[in-house]
């Protein structure tokens, strides 16, 4: 029998499934696991669809934590796939285990490509992270993105992971950093040095998002700590 470990999972315009473990350290987590448990593979696909029967969403999210670190996470996906649009965010760590996941979209966090940077933030090297944002360059499912932190990734930075991401093209979407009153010390970067960074980056790329786009989701309700 097939087992992932839960955090928890919840709704807003998408089916969210939150697995508690990751392999980074990173330094402005905001991630705080709920009541953490291992559940069958099949229980929890069949309730993940039954919430979308329910709702009628067909858009499934699996996150973290690192949903890679659970060895049946293909399994889970080749359940959902069946059905629904599965998107996998990933820090870029366990390529073989994406290699045998089932998704529509996988979303690769680089949170720098200076890896002085990269291991600052994380603790970790980032060669998996571009080693996983290559082998998957070729596919139109990937979608890369970074954290804006004003004084560590800032629009430099960000300017030289899109020419990196230009070799390919690959969609690029950046996110403004917010304290969530981790031990960082860096502020909130203005809504002007996020656009600046999205213009930059659209010199070498073609879609680039950023957090601004997507200030209107609907709040996310709590639909299970258990199955």
């Amino acid at each position: 029998m097939n087992y992932i470990q839960l955090s928890h999972i919840s709704i807003s315009d998408i089916i969210t499934i939150l697995t508690p473990s990751c392999n980074f350290r990173c330094r402005y987590c905001f991630f705080t696991p709920r009541n953490c448990r291992e559940y069958d593979v099949q229980s929890i696909g069949d309730r993940i669809l039954e919430i979308s029967d329910r709702t009628g969403m067909d858009r499934v999210l699996i996150a973290g934590g690192e949903p890679t670190l659970q060895e049946d996470l293909p399994e889970l996906t080749e359940i959902l796939g069946r059905d629904l649009h599965v998107t996998i965010s990933t820090n870029g760590s366990r390529r073989d285990v994406l290699r045998r996941s089932t998704f529509h979209e996988v979303h690769v966090d680089l949170k720098a490509l200076d890896r002085k940077k990269h291991r600052r933030l994380t603790g970790r090297t980032n060669r998996d992270v571009l080693e996983c944002i290559e082998e998957f360059s070729d596919s139109d499912k990937i979608e890369v993105s970074t954290v804006l932190v004003p004084g560590i990734v800032d629009t430099p930075e960000i300017e030289r992971i899109a020419r990196f991401l230009s070799w390919w093209d690959i969609p690029y979407r950046i996110t403004g950093y917010v304290s969530h009153g981790n031990s960082m010390a860096a502020r909130r970067p203005t809504d002007d040095e996020i656009r600046n960074a999205a213009r930059i980056s659209r010199m070498y790329l073609s879609s680039v998002s950023t957090s601004l786009d997507f200030r209107r989701h609907k709040k996310r309700k709590m639909i299970i700590d258990t199955p």
